[in-house]
């Protein structure tokens, strides 16, 4: 898997390695860390850049659920096997930030840290860039996380954040497989902390988050601002092209989405690093600091 990123974001390279993201709350107050994520988390816990790291083959085949995005002409799969929505893993958080899955799966009845949702077709011009380029991240960063609200029954499943048994994850196929033809992102469910600053941990938790939101618990991150409650995302996608706008160029933007989705002006907002953004992870993510 690949650790999501901002706004889902964890983010191993060679190693599950911090991102730096920059808190904004009217003018920018500096740098501080957060959680990384995978190829977002992405570990998506939040935020960063994606690295192609070596993967292994899936040892233990099951049958694939795939749903094909757009209409867009997609690469055919191979033969290489995605694991069916529903599919828990017991990985550690160094297991779950590889790129591919391995290992064998367990009953979600039993303790485990990553719970399988959809398997999407990457569409042909897409894919022809490699597995782990901008293009494909961008282009996952905008459906996983939906992808793993809506599995778990998230109100709001575009724009909600994660919480603490929806953290996505991504994988692919290795870069051998996928030169090969099998051309498919699988987004998954992460059971992480609910303080940000605790990174690198997953939590074992039973049974499927599937239709199960109240078992999400919403995930908080304290700053000098005050403690926010991480409350809304928004991958960027129409400035992806650009060069990367930093502080000042992200505020109107991540500003006015977070004051529109929240409903109010009491809050904090991080968004991607410049190495994040060229890896494509365009993010921004709401923090509220009002209590409910």
């Amino acid at each position: 898997m690949r650790i999501a990123s901002p706004g889902g974001a964890f983010a191993p390279e060679n190693e599950i390695r911090r991102e730096r993201v920059t808190a904004h709350q009217g003018l920018p107050s500096g740098d501080n860390d957060v959680m990384p994520v995978r190829r977002a988390a992405s570990l998506a816990l939040p935020a960063f850049a994606v690295a192609a790291l070596a993967a292994s083959v899936l040892t233990s085949p099951v049958a694939s659920a795939t749903t094909t995005a757009n209409a867009t002409p997609s690469s055919t799969r191979a033969d290489v096997p995605a694991p069916e929505a529903g599919t828990c893993w017991n990985y550690t958080y160094r297991q779950a930030a590889r790129t591919s899955y391995t290992g064998t799966p367990v009953d979600c009845d039993e303790p485990h840290t990553v719970e399988t949702v959809i398997t999407l077709d990457v569409p042909r011009a897409i894919a022809a860039r490699g597995n782990s380029s901008p293009e494909v991240v961008l282009w996952m960063d905008q459906r996983c996380q939906p992808e793993v609200n809506r599995y778990a029954g998230v109100a709001n499943p575009a724009t909600a954040a994660p919480g603490t048994r929806t953290w996505f994850l991504w994988y692919t196929p290795s870069a051998k497989q996928w030169k090969a033809g099998a051309h498919w992102v699988s987004c998954a469910a992460s059971s992480v902390p609910a303080d940000e600053k605790r990174r690198g941990k997953l939590i074992p938790v039973r049974g499927s988050i599937a239709g199960n939101a109240a078992a999400s618990k919403p995930i908080t991150f304290r700053t000098d601002f005050g403690t926010g409650t991480y409350t809304a995302r928004k991958p960027l996608t129409s400035l992806a092209n650009r060069p990367y706008p930093g502080s000042s160029g992200l505020q109107r933007k991540a500003a006015g989405f977070c004051e529109k989705t929240l409903g109010h002006k009491r809050f904090f907002w991080y968004g991607p690093s410049e190495t994040e953004w060229l890896a494509g992870y365009t993010a921004v993510r709401c923090y509220s600091l009002k209590k409910s």
